[in-house]
């Protein structure tokens, strides 16, 4: 293979600055409002159609033509649309595709903790996910919504022997609920269950039981202010779940928390983690599989949070008791990770 050259490293740096503007290309979008119009006209909008009487136009125009240079939009003569399927990943909230919530939180949030990363770096403080307040939980929560649906109604169900056990009044405990969208959403696919959700954030407990209470489902789901390393329950559960969660975890205490995971199943119950895998070695850190987990890694470096690699991950489980341990790559970017108590 020959070697890249200065030419060819200029190009890809230029595609990655490239980047960072389509990230607040499509955020600006956004929050005007501009997607969810676009959408709703198959025929395309006027550049006045966006302005609508209240913004520049100019600006608009120029947003507009942006976009067909993004490969976002499409020109209809005068008008603009937008590209093939970019409604159900732009303009499609809550949907299982819908990536705007991730734009929004790296302009919002992460892009202004990697601003004080050099003084991070030189001192090996945290500013952990509980330090970030209430807006940025919810937002959090806001990101994985479309997932929430995957979960519950692909991935679980597809588990051989899961589905008639969640059918037939389950108890589950979501650990690491977070602002609580898992915990409804399951409790709202399958109507008998009882559901529990756990999490250390005092702001993501306050939104889950706001969520709770909004969706009525007060007398089903709970939520539990409390460590995962504090947990008490013992053979309670048919479904333990920790969604995006395990990186998330303090390395020290990890290994207790899986214990207590263990511990909370009834005999026989299923353990369901999505997350990231980090490469065990340095030669897979570029592989398009680990591309996500290395920049997760990255992103919430700061945070405290630390990716697990396979090893790590399956030691953890073994640990603890677990059996009949399967692992599943979830569209290039997540690991789907399956085991039962025995």
């Amino acid at each position: 293979m020959s070697e890249i050259t200065a030419e060819q490293q200029v190009s890809r740096m230029w595609q990655h600055i490239k980047g960072f503007h389509v990230v607040h290309f499509v955020n600006i979008g956004e929050k005007l409002g501009f997607f969810d119009q676009l959408r709703q006209a198959e025929a395309g909008l006027s550049v006045a159609d966006l302005a609508a009487g209240k913004l520049h136009d100019p600006y608009v125009k120029v947003w507009c033509d942006t976009g067909i240079g993004y490969e976002i939009l499409e020109p209809v003569g005068e008008r603009y649309r937008l590209a093939a399927n970019l409604d159900v990943v732009l303009a499609d909230p809550g949907g299982p595709r819908n990536l705007t919530p991730y734009f929004a939180c790296a302009v919002d949030y992460l892009s202004h903790d990697m601003e004080r990363y050099p003084e991070f770096f030189k001192s090996g403080d945290t500013y952990t996910f509980q330090e970030h307040g209430d807006e940025f939980s919810r937002a959090i929560g806001d990101i994985t919504g479309g997932l929430h649906i995957v979960v519950a109604k692909r991935l679980l169900p597809a588990i051989p022997g899961l589905k008639e056990v969640l059918d037939a009044e389950a108890r589950i405990l979501d650990m690491g609920c977070g602002a609580g969208g898992l915990l409804v959403r399951l409790a709202k696919t399958y109507t008998t269950a009882i559901c529990v959700g756990v999490d250390v954030d005092a702001h993501g407990v306050a939104a889950a039981r706001e969520r709770v209470a909004a969706a009525g489902l007060d007398e089903r789901v709970s939520i539990e202010h409390l460590t995962g390393e504090a947990i008490e329950h013992h053979d309670a559960f048919d479904l333990v779940t920790l969604f995006e969660v395990l990186h998330e975890i303090p390395v020290p205490v990890r290994s207790q928390v899986l214990a207590n995971c263990f511990q909370a199943l009834k005999p026989g119950g299923a353990l369901f983690i999505l997350d990231e895998t980090y490469p065990s070695e340095a030669a897979d850190l570029a592989k398009p599989e680990y591309a996500f987990a290395v920049q997760t890694a990255f992103n919430e470096l700061i945070w405290g949070n630390v990716v697990p690699t396979r090893e790590e991950q399956e030691s953890l489980l073994g640990e603890a008791g677990f059996v009949d341990l399967q692992r599943t790559q979830i569209g290039d970017i997540f690991t789907m990770i399956t085991a039962r108590k025995a």
